[in-house]
């Protein structure tokens, strides 16, 4: 089994098709359609999952019983030179996975990657990442299955993945990774042994900020409080902001990093929710 590369966050090719698939997935991939001599730009997977002008991703059930999500990027060309000689959305995903990885920050593993280009311009590109089991998103899990639950065990849970979400975020920014989309969408849940795990997904934004650290902490954190203020109390939010700096933060810092957030929500709020009762409020 060979190790992956390290993906770049830059056009794989100028020209022509570029390709990279794991080998050992190569020959499952190519039944469904994926791989060297094949139209991948046109391939559709088994579940639809999500969709735009420009991007298609799907679920698919591979022979073995693998799961595997298949995101494609195909442009008309009157967006060729959108990315021209820059980084595709699936590059940047592919690094952004691969980074977080790399950082001890769980995230998807890549298992194909690909891109066309004409001259430098970008007309189509993928990302394949392999299914993890047991997972649901943050937001999903928080309005359907944390909300409804009595206070006690919800400050249990609620403390639990704060912690950790704190302690990754502080991991990836310290490597120079800055997520740009981290809501809680893009937050995969899953509990192992007892214990509540949080996975980061949905990266096609990611970049180093480099000379702009601070700004990609506020954008981060922001993000990260968009429903954070509305199912949580302000006690808990602040929490979260003194766990993300730790304990050798300078006096006010928490406060002052805790009023930028709040500003850069009061300039794009929130949509509301909209959250059923519960026995006990």
């Amino acid at each position: 089994m060979s190790t992956p590369p390290r993906f770049q966050r830059r056009p794989a090719a100028f020209h022509g098709e570029r390709l990279w698939i794991a080998p050992e997935w190569s020959a499952r991939l190519a039944d469904a359609g994926i791989g060297p001599g094949t139209d991948w730009a046109t391939v559709e997977g088994d579940q639809l999952v999500s969709q735009s002008p420009a991007t298609r991703c799907f679920r698919t059930t591979l022979a073995d019983g693998e799961v595997v999500y298949f995101k494609r990027y195909v442009y008309p060309r009157k967006f060729w030179l959108e990315f021209w000689m820059r980084a595709g959305k699936a590059a940047v995903e592919a690094w952004a996975y691969d980074r977080l990885q790399g950082l001890g920050v769980p995230s998807l593993e890549v298992i194909a990657f690909g891109e066309r280009r004409i001259f430098g311009m970008l007309i189509a590109t993928f990302v394949v990442t392999r299914g993890i089991a047991d997972t649901i998103d943050l937001s999903e899990f928080a309005l359907e299955h944390w909300y409804p639950l009595p206070r006690v065990e919800r400050r249990a849970i609620a403390r639990e993945l704060s912690d950790g979400l704190a302690k990754q975020l502080r991991t990836a920014h310290a490597g120079g990774f800055f997520h740009h989309d981290i809501k809680w969408r893009n937050v995969l849940v899953r509990q192992r042994e007892g214990h509540w795990e949080t996975i980061w997904i949905d990266a096609p934004r990611a970049s180093r900020m480099r000379f702009r650290e601070h700004r990609g902490v506020v954008v981060d954190l922001s993000c990260l409080g968009r429903m954070a203020v509305q199912l949580l109390c302000p006690y808990e939010c602040m929490r979260f902001v003194c766990r993300y700096l730790g304990r050798e933060r300078t006096p006010g810092a928490a406060k002052n990093l805790f009023r930028e957030v709040q500003a850069h929500l009061d300039r794009r709020p929130p949509k509301p929710l909209v959250l059923p009762p519960r026995p006990d409020d």
